[in-house]
């Protein structure tokens, strides 16, 4: 007895090591690493423990896999709130908590009876997984979409289906890959059902990975060309005191739009960052004589970023400046604010988690408005773009819409000096680039701080910025028109991947209650 107690210790300390094992891995797929092609043997590694357990020990290791992946990947929450690991560890162990719902769930739907199968398992992880990960991703309050396992496949074959079903399409095909990968390598007894079925489950994997490749991404001009610039201003740190000299973070923006104009490079549309002035040019002579002399100099249309407050409100807008007729009377506001970035839920309880963009008498409110934002060009042209700020970029249904709705190319102006020289800025320029691969759209982040980035249609950057210093970055993109599957459905791809979850869950409970229902007969 005491012999089998030991083993079966030791056996649960070797299941643990390589669920944490498993969680590193997934997280070295991920930015500042970004080794994408562990992403799949580490999935594999973590099915392996978790399919053929109970659903509280599944939880347990989920646990583990979670924490090992959600610490290392998300520690810049700790430098945006001014070095306090609260946050940081508060926020890995609420997602960490959706991989242990997943183990749970998983582990009960494994004993439907076509489960031991090879298709009838890559079909119930596949479809779980992404239903628990697209639940987190909505939920508690907006969701925090970061992490998702379809971000890295922007540099495998398997981003070759993003503008075929978006992320979750390409986060079921990792999980599917993972799960014949495991099925190849499982020598135990239930392991393969006949001699060719661990080579077939190879195979799987294999053709799974690589077939996508097939799939053609397109980067051809359907509506003309835009010259684009990201301005990248930078703001020194601290940055509160660089927002309190009026006109200094817009000075910083001003400056180099100066530098592209005496370039004598031809541009139709020039970016700057969310927030990107430091006072409300509407009502801020400085910082409006800055914006309008940059606008005169360059001579083409500047995209400004605007923090307002009207009525006792706050919002973060992004605005156009034209050459001689100032700044447009129409906004993009932001839709989706930051829980505890820019807005505290139960202040009064919990303000100590908020960083300290939210450490403000005023929450940032969201607007309600389209993700479609036109911009007339000196040529007469009206570009309708597709608009998220910041962490926006990362909601698939707003791009979605914004592209579903005419927009031509993804504009993502972004203020990340909260994240400082951290992987953050690296993993927003991923989803970036799975977004333009997703939509079949030019992408152009423009950040404060950085990174910037300008992707083509195919996810191919054209040029990219470092962190924590000024750039300029200039590039002519194609405009896009025709709508990728993706865009279609992105309404209702979360809700679908939830249905099929919910569906089989239903199926379980029908298999449970006939089974209990012969065995009371017997």
């Amino acid at each position: 007895m005491g012999r089998r107690v030991t083993r079966g210790f030791r056996l649960s300390l070797f299941d643990c090591a390589v669920c944490l094992l498993a969680g590193c891995g997934l997280w070295a797929s991920f930015p500042d690493l970004s080794i994408a092609i562990v992403m799949i043997p580490s999935a594999a590694l973590m099915i392996s423990r978790v399919d053929r357990v109970g659903a509280w020990r599944a939880a347990l290791y989920m646990f583990l896999v979670g924490l090992a992946f959600w610490l290392p990947l998300i520690p810049w929450t700790a430098q945006a709130t001014g070095g306090s690991v609260l946050p940081w560890i508060a926020l890995s162990v609420v997602e960490t908590l959706f991989f242990s719902l997943w183990g749970a769930i998983y582990s009960g739907l494994m004993r439907l009876s076509w489960a031991r199968f090879t298709l009838g398992q890559v079909v119930v992880t596949a479809v779980s997984w992404v239903g628990v990960e697209q639940i987190r991703s909505h939920f508690p309050w907006s969701g925090f979409p970061w992490g998702n396992l379809a971000y890295p496949q922007v540099a495998t074959p398997l981003g070759h289906l993003a503008p075929w079903g978006g992320e979750v399409l390409v986060s079921a095909a990792v999980i599917a890959c993972a799960v014949c990968l495991r099925r190849a390598f499982d020598f135990t007894q239930r392991g393969g059902l006949h001699w060719y079925s661990r080579p077939l489950a190879l195979v799987g994997a294999v053709a799974i990975f690589c077939a996508p490749i097939v799939l053609p991404l397109h980067s051809s001009q359907e509506n003309g060309a835009l010259t684009v610039a990201a301005i990248q201003g930078n703001i020194e740190l601290p940055a509160l005191e660089t927002y309190a000299q009026p006109g200094k973070v817009t000075g910083n923006h001003a400056r180099l739009t100066k530098d592209l104009a005496a370039s004598k490079d031809h541009v139709d549309l020039v970016i700057w960052g969310e927030s990107s002035t430091d006072r409300d040019p509407l009502y801020n002579r400085l910082v409006s004589g800055l914006i309008g002399s940059a606008a005169q100099d360059v001579q083409a249309p500047i995209l400004v970023g605007i923090t307002r407050v009207q009525d006792d409100r706050r919002y973060n807008y992004m605005g156009v400046w034209y050459p001689g007729s100032g700044l447009s009377e129409s906004y993009y506001g932001k839709q989706i604010p930051v829980p505890f970035g820019e807005y505290i839920p139960a202040r009064s309880i919990i303000s100590r988690l908020a960083t300290e963009a939210a450490q403000v008498d005023i929450d940032l409110e969201a607007v309600d408005n389209s993700s479609r934002f036109d911009v007339t060009v000196q040529d007469g042209r009206v570009v309708p773009l597709a608009m998220g700020i910041c962490f926006e970029v990362a909601y698939e249904d707003l791009l979605g819409e914004g592209v579903a709705s005419g927009g031509q190319i993804i504009v993502i102006p972004s203020n990340n000096y909260h994240f400082g020289l951290s992987a953050e800025g690296s993993q927003q320029t991923q989803i970036a680039r799975f977004r333009a691969i997703e939509f079949s759209r030019s992408t152009v982040q423009a950040s404060t701080t950085g990174n910037s980035i300008i992707v083509r249609p195919d996810g191919s950057v054209v040029a990219q910025s470092g962190r924590m210093q000024s750039a300029i970055l200039t590039a002519e993109v194609p405009l896009r028109s025709s709508l990728t599957w993706a865009a279609r459905i992105a309404p209702y791809s979360a809700k679908i991947s939830w249905a099929s979850t919910g569906i089989l869950l239903v199926l379980l409970c029908m298999q449970t209650i006939r089974r209990s229902q012969g065995k009371r007969r017997s």
